[in-house]
């Protein structure tokens, strides 16, 4: 008679993100979770944390299994997975020195956070583990004092399991190992079995795009401007922000698909999509369209709703160094590797990274 054993899964960043999909993880009765976490550490040992979800329903007093501050305290043992909930930024920490001992103690490493490109280093770092990432629309924040976090009706989790690296350094276009399907769906069961169903794909990098045309242009437009989102869709302004909203998709969606208008040398198309490897099905030219339609029946009436600044604006108004690599930097890296011109990202760049000087200087 086989024995049930509990999967150990340590979360990296408790904020909202980590609370949320910790929780649920542990709602399924396989699961026990250690919490990584600074500014809410105290919080979380002394009161747990109020769960008030409009899908899930709610739990008071909320507790992990345990509770570290370090790396180093939570490295005690061994982990089915290591989940990052925390912001990438690596100008200031990669993720390999961040994790640091915990490098040593997973196969199976979980990456759910903003960017193009964020798996690489890590994959570099540990060539044998299996790096899954997902990409989080989803509307939660963590309020008085950490003591409650707030969920609405929004969690779509698009996860997938990445490929691993070639010889050169470089992302495979195939050849996921039975290891890493092993994992990507022992992570799905679970999140099933705690009563959410994450959205599973075949190519978590497409994805990754899909979801940086929405960082790429609203949070660098809303960051370079100190403007909230229904400032941004304000009749007056509309004209002309959809003209630059719209340029700066445009231009990080010509680095991906196949199928792009604004370029006018056919041959260069061609050359972006078989470098990137990323083909109108997985990406369609459509999702500019349908991401500036869904942004605005979410945010042209400010009689409905509160005020959103995405998270890069609000870390600029907190004072703390943003994501600014994995949103617009790497996008531009890989533009200038396949030779596709991106100049309304490559000034958007420029200017947030006089204001990431700035705050690295002070952190």
């Amino acid at each position: 008679m086989s024995v049930k054993h509990d999967l150990n899964i340590c979360i990296v960043g408790f904020g909202a993100i980590g609370t949320i999909y910790g929780w649920l993880l542990n709602r399924s009765g396989d699961a026990k979770i250690t919490a990584v976490c600074r500014s809410n550490y105290d919080s979380l040992v002394e009161h747990g944390v109020d769960i008030d979800s409009t899908l899930y329903g709610t739990e008071k007093s909320w507790r992990p299994y345990r509770i570290f501050r370090t790396m180093e305290e939570a490295a005690d043992q061994e982990y089915d997975f290591v989940i990052g909930c925390f912001k990438t930024i690596p100008d200031l920490n990669p993720t390999p020195n961040l994790l640091g001992p915990l490098l040593q103690k997973t196969k199976s490493f979980v990456l759910i956070q903003n960017g193009i490109g964020i798996e690489c280093d890590l994959q570099r770092a540990s060539p044998k583990a299996t790096v899954i990432s997902g990409c989080a629309w989803i509307d939660c924040t963590l309020v008085d004092n950490y003591r409650t976090l707030r969920h609405g009706g929004l969690n779509k989790l698009v996860i997938g399991a990445h490929l691993p690296l070639s010889s050169n350094g470089q992302a495979k276009l195939d050849g996921l190992n039975e290891d890493g399907e092993k994992a990507l769906r022992l992570l799905c069961d679970t999140f099933h079995k705690g009563g959410f169903e994450p959205t599973e794909t075949g190519n978590i990098v497409a994805e990754r795009w899909r979801k940086n045309l929405w960082n790429a242009a609203f949070s660098t437009l809303a960051t370079l401007s100190r403007a909230d989102l229904f400032q941004i869709y304000a009749k007056e302004l509309w004209e002309i922000n959809h003209v630059v909203v719209k340029g700066l998709m445009n231009e990080a969606s010509t680095v991906v698909p196949c199928h792009v208008v604004i370029l006018t040398n056919p041959r260069q198309v061609v050359s972006v999509a078989r470098a990137i490897g990323i083909t109108e099905e997985l990406l369609p030219s459509s999702a500019v369209d349908d991401t500036i339609g869904y942004a605005y029946t979410q945010y042209s009436d400010p009689t409905k709703g509160k005020p959103f600044k995405p998270s890069m604006l609000v870390d600029l108004e907190a004072g703390r160094p943003m994501e600014v690599e994995g949103i617009v930097g790497e996008v531009v890296r890989q533009a200038r590797e396949v030779g596709v011109a991106v100049p309304r990202l490559e000034t958007a760049y420029a200017g947030l990274k006089i204001l990431q000087r700035r705050l690295l200087n002070k952190a």
